[in-house]
């Protein structure tokens, strides 16, 4: 089971879009607002495919206040880099005027909304279809996909028992869960169990792992309601279909299918450069293009 994409939380669109493309290099493969509140701009970051597994999104909230780190979270997003790129990606991202923190596998750094971002060399490469030609990260240094992320928690036995349980997942004697090639969960103990968590500025809404098809997705939300986990909604994304539970953390997982993607609805060519709005939100399209307009956005 594969990691599929990871969500979070932004204040402003460009600064948002300037760092991810811009910066990391990646491409912008869908340009949409959260199907949930129409009045949200949502972005969507990968490779040029727009492949599972390399796909970083963002609900964009305007006037977002500072999170407060509490009893739970998902925290930041490990990346991977082609070997041997480690030092040319330090170099580059010094050159942004961001502070870069050498850790013991790779380099760290936040994004505009202080989302923390870790590159790691790994010894995987993309395929030519998936290189963005016009990246301003040189084709043979580019993000390879994401290949982990912090899941803190007031219990990590019950987050072991959850992943465990319900998706047979192994989990080493350092809570680390293994979900694919190069792909890790890090689970960790919070050193706040009593303190609220409050969404804000880069904080994290959920991760998602890959269901193959659609009968594998429908088989996990039987199994979760026969195991008694908290199920939360069933959504047909358009891009993919998607099943949502909270951990007993009560952090959001999300499992989704990897098909039909988003090629779906807009050509390869042009992925993400206007606006593709669900057909249920088309109606009201006119109305949306206004408001995101006087979002500046």
């Amino acid at each position: 089971m594969d990691i599929h994409h990871i969500s979070s939380l932004a204040a402003k669109t460009k600064p948002n879009q300037h760092f991810y493309t811009q910066v990391l290099g990646l491409r912008q493969v869908k340009y949409t607002v959260n199907q949930e509140n129409p009045h949200m701009v949502h972005l969507f970051y990968g490779d040029y495919l727009g492949s599972p597994g390399t796909v970083i999104t963002f609900f964009i909230v305007p006037f977002l206040g500072r999170r407060v780190n509490g009893n739970h979270d998902i925290y930041g997003v490990y990346l991977g880099i082609p070997t041997g790129t480690l030092s040319w990606w330090t170099t580059w991202i010094k050159s942004q005027d961001i502070e870069v923190e050498a850790t013991k596998h790779g380099i760290s750094f936040n994004d505009p909304d202080d989302f923390r971002i870790t590159l790691q060399e790994i010894d995987e490469s993309l395929q030519r279809n998936q290189i963005i030609p016009t990246s301003p990260v040189p084709a043979e240094n580019q993000i390879i996909k994401i290949i982990g992320t912090d899941w803190i928690g007031p219990d990590i036995a019950a987050s072991e028992d959850f992943f465990k349980q319900y998706l047979n997942l192994n989990i080493d004697q350092n809570h680390r869960i293994e979900v694919g090639q190069n792909q890790f969960i890090q689970l960790i103990q919070s050193n706040q169990p009593d303190e609220r968590t409050r969404f804000g500025r880069g904080s994290t809404d959920h991760l998602a792992l890959a269901s193959p098809t659609d009968d594998d997705l429908f088989s996990a939300w039987s199994r979760a309601a026969d195991q008694g986990w908290e199920q939360e909604v069933y959504k047909d994304r358009t891009w993919f279909k998607s099943i949502y539970l909270r951990d007993p953390s009560d952090n959001r997982l999300e499992l989704a299918t990897v098909t039909p993607g988003f090629t779906v609805d807009e050509p390869l060519e042009t992925l993400g450069e206007s606006l593709v709005l669900p057909k249920w939100l088309e109606p009201r399209r006119a109305e949306i293009e206004d408001n995101l307009a006087h979002q500046s956005v």
